[in-house]
């Protein structure tokens, strides 16, 4: 499987999970398990989740091993990681804390790096050999 057919998997594994995700309270039923105010999964964010994670998670793996065919200086990297890291904190830190709206700043944060990171994987920047 090429690099591209794996982005293009996780990709779409991804966006189902966000959409079953982003359906309305109205259609998910009680929450199972609360962790916060307002925040818990119901029987229909659970499989949004199942989508979401192994699909996020092939996504990065791709992402993650293509980054030494990418040449990224050091200080580029470092920019992405902080960036994405900082994204990441805010998306937890909203649900467990109760940072109420900053999740949307956290998800713009990361899906921005990874839409970087997945453009310059998908153009081939590089090496052709760490494209297979």
């Amino acid at each position: 499987m090429t690099v591209r057919h794996r982005i293009a998997a996780g990709l779409a594994l991804t966006a189902a999970g966000v959409l079953v995700l982003a359906l309305p309270d109205s259609l998910e039923g009680p929450r199972l398990v609360a962790f916060g105010p307002g925040h818990g999964p119901s029987r229909l964010d659970l499989i949004g989740i199942a989508l979401l994670a192994p699909g996020a998670s092939w996504l990065l793996v791709t992402l993650v091993r293509a980054l030494p065919s990418l040449e990224y200086t050091p200080r580029v990297l470092l920019g992405l990681g902080g960036a994405g890291g900082l994204g990441l904190g805010l998306l937890v830190a909203s649900s467990f804390a109760g940072f109420t709206g900053w999740w949307v700043v956290g998800a713009l944060t990361l899906s921005a790096v990874e839409l970087i990171l997945v453009a310059m994987v998908w153009r081939g920047r590089g090496h052709p050999a760490a494209h297979r």
